[in-house]
């Protein structure tokens, strides 16, 4: 039996609508389904954890970031919004050393967002348009992924699972410190990066 043509179009708008919620369902809750359209952005700003030495100040941290000192003292929280930058000092403060962020690997500035939209940015990125402009905060879970490239400035190595035993010629770097709640340091035993797992 034939469907008449009025019935079969709306029949299968219904179809597809009930595959994406079912789809939608068992992907969980992390998983945002997002169109394919691409967006029209400048630039993002994703606030990243980064090692030493590093060259800010309190007040142009980003809010959400806790600055450190090298022997992992708690400096301040930064102060600069990244949506709405705050007119700060160029300076570097000594004191700090290393920042612990919402988020970990990456570049804090992304120039080429490519086909990135509101949805597929990643939540604690901010996107700008052209003018300049805050356009939105994105809205898709970053995939949690450490890439296996070694860090040429890493000397040693602690970690929970060692003590207080140095581990030297190994291959890592500050993400995948983070993920063993390891902590790395240079030649000059000065602290690069460490790190949290339940933070990851």
């Amino acid at each position: 039996m034939a469907v008449p043509k009025e019935v079969s179009f709306p029949a299968c708008l219904l179809v597809l609508g009930m595959f994406v919620i079912a789809n939608a369902v068992e992907l969980g809750d992390d998983i945002k389904v997002c169109t394919m359209e691409c967006g029209n952005f400048a630039y993002g700003i994703c606030p990243r954890s980064e090692g030493s030495p590093i060259c800010t100040n309190c007040c142009s941290g980003y809010k959400g970031c806790n600055y450190y000192s090298a022997n992992g003292t708690f400096i301040c929280e930064g102060r600069s919004d990244p949506r709405k930058t705050n007119i700060c000092t160029q300076h570097c403060d000594p004191r700090v050393a290393y920042s612990k962020c919402p988020r970990s690997g990456g570049n804090t500035i992304i120039k080429h967002t490519e086909c990135t939209t509101c949805c597929t940015g990643y939540k604690g990125c901010y996107y700008f348009g052209h003018d300049g402009k805050f356009v939105c905060e994105g809205q898709s879970s970053e995939p949690r992924a450490c890439t296996l490239e070694c860090d040429p400035k890493v000397a040693y190595m602690t970690c929970p699972s060692s003590g207080s035993t140095k581990l030297t010629r190994i291959c890592v770097n500050c993400c995948t410190a983070r993920v063993q709640g390891c902590k790395l340091y240079g030649p000059d035993e000065f602290l690069l990066c460490t790190g949290d797992p339940r933070n990851y």
